[in-house]
C-alpha cells in the first residue's frame, strides 16, 4: 500500500521479524478509547475528522508557512508572560518576535491539515517537539492511520484553546496566577 501523504506523523520503524499482533492497547487507541482523559495538558475531545483532497492538503501547508510566521509574531508581541512560562530564555523570545520558532519547538495544529484542520490561530499552538510528537502518536495516529482522501470519521484528539504551551507539570509548581493577583491586591488594601 502507497501513503497517500507524506505528511501524515509516523513513527520510524526498525527492522521486524514478521509484523506482531497488534496488542489490546493499540487496538483501543484505534477506536479511540484511551486509558486517560487528558495528555500533556490537553483535554481529549471528539471532532469530524475529514481527510481533505490532495491539493487541498498541499495549498493549505503551503499557505502555512506564511500563516506561522505571523502566528508566531503575534505570540510574540502579545504572550512574551506565556512565553516565559514556558520556558523560553530572551534569545528564543526575540526569534519568535521575529516569526521563527526556537530549535526544539513546533507551530502544531490542533487539528492537523490531514483531518480538515485549518491555518486560523484559534487552531494553532507553539509547543515543544516531544510533546508535540506524543499527541500525534499516542492519539491521533492510531485513529487516522489508514484513513484515505474523503473519509470521514468521528475521532478524539487533544486539545487545549492556549495558542502557548506550558507543561502541566510546570504550571503545578507555579503559584496560580488569579490567587497571586488577589494577594497583590489584598496587600494594597491593607496599606
Amino acid at each position: 500500500m502507497v501513503k497517500e501523504d507524506k505528511f501524515v506523523h509516523a513513527k520510524r520503524k526498525g527492522k521486524k521479524e514478521g509484523k506482531p499482533k497488534k496488542t489490546q492497547e493499540q487496538l483501543n487507541a484505534a477506536q479511540g478509547k484511551f486509558p486517560f482523559t487528558e495528555i500533556n495538558g490537553f483535554k481529549l475531545k471528539e471532532v469530524e475528522w475529514t481527510v481533505p483532497d490532495q491539493k487541498t492538503r498541499k495549498r493549505r501547508r503551503s499557505a502555512f508557512n506564511k500563516v506561522r510566521e505571523e502566528f508566531l509574531r503575534h505570540i510574540g508581541a502579545t504572550m512574551e508572560p506565556a512565553l516565559r512560562d514556558m520556558g523560553l530564555t530572551d534569545k528564543q523570545i526575540e526569534q519568535v518576535k521575529r516569526g521563527s520558532a526556537p530549535n526544539g519547538y513546533n507551530v502544531h495544529h490542533k487539528l492537523p491539515i490531514h483531518g480538515g484542520g485549518q491555518n486560523v490561530f484559534s487552531n494553532l499552538i507553539l509547543m515543544p517537539i516531544k510533546p508535540h510528537d506524543e499527541l500525534h502518536h499516542i492519539v491521533m495516529d492510531p485513529q487516522v492511520a489508514q484513513m484515505q482522501t474523503g473519509d470521514s470519521k468521528k475521532v478524539v484528539i487533544p486539545w487545549t484553546d492556549d495558542m502557548v504551551y506550558v507543561d502541566p507539570e510546570r504550571k503545578k509548581s507555579q503559584p496560580q496566577k488569579a490567587v497571586l493577583a488577589a494577594k497583590v491586591m489584598e496587600a494594597r488594601r491593607g496599606r
